[in-house]
């Protein structure tokens, strides 16, 4: 009986077996091709993921911050495409969804994300989303085990951060022009500037990561909360305190308001830019627009004006003059860094623009010291408004593959700049013109009456627009410790003073004492020459070189590159996609 009922229990576990057994293999028939179909699936969404990265970053290449002069949404696309189809995509192309926008991080947070744009002109980023529909299994009936959605995505962000200043980097002036006006903000009429200490201010940048670390503060964000006083305390000690420029920036450190300016007044980094430690900034510059800042807080105190001690004698052959000037601020410069796109509202987001700055001079002319006409005194003031020239950071062509340069794209707009006899409204810096009066005087002995007149000068540069300027140079970009930045852009008309239409009339001309009669004619015409050609002088020697050192000459401005990044380039994987504006 026991010896019965064991084979009857080894029978029904062989028939258990035969039924198991062929179960079991295809259970691991099954796993074993889901395995490899896992597998497979695996690899083709990381094949997948490829093709998307490379999309997104030859797209970016084109974006408005990295696709040099004529940006489309059409070169997007067509590079983001070809980059896919070399990465191995072999599917229709609008199975590829290409959006392009900005990647920035969402609201209270750190995350980064991708938001869409409805203008080229804001982008520097692209989203290249692929989704594939895959059946699971390739060796397992479809119907039975169907199909899986395949999605991935990447954005990558290309853009050129470029540090830009219209502050008069290259401007060719003499030490006398910029030792004058530090004179005047650090209330020293004797102020001297060697010439070299001037070269050295010229051709010095100064790193970011440095000026950090001699502030004290972690980042830009802080960096810019500090004062003027901070600022040239740190500027100092990176230049180091012996050193030609230190020793005028620890000048500068004794000037009263300093300490009221502020970091951001001088130096301007667009919202959410970001800038790397080793960006240059052109400490000429800098000093400068601290210089302007300081100006203008002073200037308040002082009736609108502040007296630059640069006095100058000038010899024309038919007259010597003495000349003294008065200076307004009416917005200083800055320094600005960020790039080359605009905001949600349109505008361009990097915009620079040099000084806008009004002159008063006092001009005494002693006219036509000749035998015949003994000598005539005009007291002649000159009123000169350059406006503010301003320009915007509208392109960028990045450094790419073999080609290690980069292009800087910039719209100028130089504004209108006049000269007159006259007067400068303090409110707003105006020229106010007036007339002043002539009287030539014959004789050695007898102070005789020869002619009388009213006295009119004026002159204009008109506005001028100018569109694409292209700057470029390797990249990353530095400066030169000999000859300083050298990309730069000085948009006169090359005609002399600035392209200066001068005007100098006599008007209410009448006889003296004298019966001269038909000499009239010809001693006015004599006359209007002379004042023009003392006008002329005085714009040479004194107006334009003091414009120039502050970056803007008359109908001109000078605009210096002195750091051009792609440090923010980057691909983020499956990257979130944020509202839109």
């Amino acid at each position: 009986m026991s010896r019965l009922g064991t084979t009857t229990e080894r029978r029904h576990q062989r028939g258990a077996l035969t039924i198991i057994t062929p179960m079991l293999l295809l259970v691991v028939i099954i796993l074993s091709v889901m395995a490899l179909d896992g597998a497979r699936l695996y690899s083709l969404r990381g094949e997948m993921q490829a093709q998307v990265n490379v999309a997104a970053q030859a797209g970016a290449s084109a974006t408005q911050s990295c696709g040099g002069l004529a940006p489309s949404t059409a070169l997007i696309s067509q590079r983001a495409l070809a980059a896919a189809q070399a990465q191995g995509f072999s599917a229709e192309a609008d199975a590829l969804t290409i959006s392009t926008g900005v990647i920035e991080a969402a609201a209270n947070t750190n995350v980064l994300g991708f938001r869409p744009v409805n203008f080229i002109e804001e982008s520097n980023a692209v989203l290249v989303s692929y989704s594939r529909s895959e059946p699971i299994s390739l060796l397992l009936p479809e119907s039975v085990f169907g199909s899986i959605d395949i999605t991935v995505n990447a954005a990558a962000r290309k853009e050129v951060t470029a540090t830009l200043s219209a502050a008069g980097s290259t401007a060719s002036v003499d030490a006398g022009v910029v030792g004058s006006l530090l004179g005047a903000v650090l209330g020293d009429p004797a102020y001297v500037l060697d010439p070299t200490d001037l070269s050295s201010l010229r051709n010095t940048t100064v790193e970011l990561g440095e000026l950090l670390t001699a502030v004290g503060v972690a980042d830009v964000a802080e960096l810019l909360t500090l004062d003027g006083q901070e600022l040239a305390a740190g500027l100092r000690d990176v230049a180091g305190v012996a050193s030609p420029v230190g020793q005028v920036l620890d000048d500068l450190l004794a000037a009263n308001g300093i300490s009221t300016v502020q970091v951001s007044e001088v130096l301007d980094v667009v919202e959410g830019t970001q800038v790397p430690t080793d960006s240059q900034f052109p400490l000429y510059d800098m000093l400068i627009s601290l210089v302007l800042n300081v100006a203008e807080t002073q200037q308040d105190a002082a009736g609108g004006f502040l007296g630059v001690p640069l006095d100058l004698n000038l010899n024309t052959g038919l007259a010597n003059v003495v000349a003294t000037t008065d200076l307004r601020v009416g917005e200083p410069p800055r320094v600005v860094v960020g790039p080359a796109r605009q905001d949600a509202d349109g505008n361009w987001r990097t915009r620079f623009y040099s000084p806008d700055v009004s002159l008063r001079l006092n001009a005494e002319i002693e006219l036509l010291p000749l035998g015949l006409v003994n000598v005539a005194t005009l007291s002649l003031p000159l009123a000169v408004n350059a406006g503010g020239a301003e320009g915007a950071f509208v392109g960028a062509r990045c450094a790419t593959g073999t080609r290690n340069d980069v292009a800087v794209i910039l719209d100028l707009e130089r504004s209108i700049a006049r000269l007159g006899s006259g007067t400068i409204d303090p409110d707003n810096g105006e020229v106010v013109p007036q007339s002043v009066s002539l009287t030539v005087l014959s004789g050695v002995l007898l102070p005789i009456t020869v002619l009388e007149a009213d006295v009119q000068v004026s002159g204009e540069v008109p506005g001028v627009t100018e569109r694409n300027v292209v700057i470029s140079d390797d990249y990353p970009l530095y400066c030169d410790a000999v000859s300083g930045c050298s990309n730069d852009v000085y948009a006169d008309t090359g005609d002399g003073i600035g392209g200066l239409d001068l005007d100098v009339s006599l008007s209410n001309v009448e006889a003296g004492t004298l019966p001269v009669g038909v000499l009239l004619g010809p001693l006015e015409n004599l006359l209007e020459s002379v004042l023009g050609d003392v006008v002329e002088g005085l714009a040479t020697a004194l107006i334009n070189p003091l414009l120039e050192a502050l970056g803007v000459g008359l109908g001109g401005v000078t605009v210096t590159l002195s750091s051009a990044t792609q440090g923010g380039s980057q691909v983020i994987e499956n990257v979130p996609v944020v509202a839109g504006n």
